[in-house]
């Protein structure tokens, strides 16, 4: 059961962009492990991820999962901050605005409640500002060149 006071002690693994570096092999991981998933090693330090990185891949359900229907099309996005890759919701951008490269930032939204009512919040990443028009600008450019 999650409840008000479980999101509350969870709150910076729901929110901050913290991962894991091992300290054997180098592999960041987001969200944080217990042991590195390469090379299964404890030493790990718990380091700050950008808020900023660029998308490298992208899918765009246009039938979401029960409990996720507001959100349709739901665009998931992995997501290259630093060293680490993330999954994330994209927000606040249309399907057919999202291109591979396109520079994104973290911010903080609502989610779907839990099967108690609560609504959490999580990071999703949104455009830059100014990105769609350099991505546009970039394509016309090529298509020229």
């Amino acid at each position: 059961m999650t409840t008000i006071q479980r999101i509350w002690r969870l709150r910076n693994r729901l929110i901050r962009l913290s991962g894991t570096k091992c300290q054997d092999c180098g592999l960041v991981t987001y969200p944080p492990k217990a042991a590195c998933p390469k090379c299964g090693s404890r030493n790990l330090i718990e380091i700050e991820l950008p808020r900023e990185g660029e998308v490298l891949t992208y899918t765009v359900l246009n039938i979401p999962i029960k409990g996720f229907e507001q959100y349709a099309p739901l665009i998931i996005a992995i997501i290259k901050l630093g060293e680490a890759k993330v999954l994330a919701q994209l927000t606040d951008v249309k399907p057919e605005e999202v291109r591979v490269g396109m520079r994104v930032q973290a911010t903080i939204r609502r989610t779907a409640p839990t099967l108690d009512g609560v609504v959490p919040y999580v990071v999703k990443f949104k455009p830059i500002r100014g990105e769609e028009a350099d991505l546009k600008e970039r394509e016309a450019e090529a298509l020229t060149a």
